[in-house]
Formats: structure tokens, C-alpha cells, sequence
């Protein structure tokens, strides 16, 4: 939405909407930091990152996808994050459920069961009726008669 008439434009690209807090040049300046910030050993959770810089950490998103250079940046870090995630689970230095709450919900990993289906599609039932030695599929046969 642009400004009102008359009024000077909101921020540089002359939308509507608050004015940007943070410029290309910091963006990119925190993905230099964020990959530093990640190859600590100890630093395992992006968001601590952000809080320990006082930034939003729901903002890191829209950073990474108006920003190529940043994207890289946090696709990484939420790399290694899930990495070392998983390994201390394995080395158990890490809760076994917490790890898989953190997996499931930050980085999309799910439990997977998979059923396989198949049959006629105007008779859903005749697979089961063919895997039978032939005496039920007589008998309900033999009932239509």
C-alpha cells in the first residue's frame, strides 16, 4: 500500500508498512555471524542465536527468503543444527524424546507407517476373496445361486 498522498513514502521502496529495521548490508552481515556462530561446537539452536542478538527469530525466514546469500546461510545452520541434534541423541547427551520433538517439529521428520493397498476398483473386497484357498470365495459363490 503506498503512502497517502502527500506524505513521504514509508521506506525505501516507497511501500507502505513500517520502515525496514534492517538494511541488505546488516542481513548478509548476520549470515557471516550465523555460520561463525554455528561452527561452535556448543551452539546447536538458531534461536539462541537470535536472542542472544535481541532479533525476532520468526524474522530469520523472511531474511532467508528475500535474501540468497542469508537462505545459504540458514539452510546451513539448520543443518548442523539438526545434525548435532540427532548425535547427542545418539550419544545420548540429549533426551531421546526432546530430540525427537525438536526433529519432528523444527526440522519435518515424521513416523512413518506405510500401507500398501491394492485391488479392483469396482470390487475393493476381491483380493481378500482371491487369497483364500478358493472356500470362501465358493461359498459366497455359491450363495448367489
Amino acid at each position: 500500500m503506498p503512502a497517502p498522498r502527500g506524505h513521504l513514502p514509508y521506506n525505501i521502496q516507497g511501500e507502505g508498512g513500517r520502515p525496514r529495521k534492517y538494511s541488505t548490508e546488516d542481513i548478509e552481515r548476520f549470515a557471516d555471524e550465523l555460520l561463525i556462530w554455528i561452527k561452535n561446537e556448543s551452539n546447536f539452536w538458531v534461536k539462541d542465536f537470535c536472542l542472544e542478538r535481541e532479533i525476532d527469530p520468526r524474522i530469520m525466514t523472511d531474511w532467508a527468503k528475500e535474501n540468497e546469500k542469508f537462505s545459504e546461510s540458514y539452510n546451513l545452520a539448520k543443518s548442523y543444527q539438526e545434525s548435532r541434534i540427532f548425535k547427542g541423541s545418539m550419544k545420548e547427551i540429549f533426551s531421546g524424546s526432546m530430540s525427537k520433538f525438536a526433529l519432528m517439529n523444527c526440522h519435518g521428520w515424521a513416523d512413518k507407517t506405510e500401507s500398501k493397498i491394492s485391488g479392483d476398483a469396482v470390487n475393493p473386497l476381491a483380493f481378500i476373496l482371491q487369497n483364500v484357498d478358493g472356500t470362501t470365495k465358493e461359498l459366497i459363490d455359491g450363495q448367489d445361486e
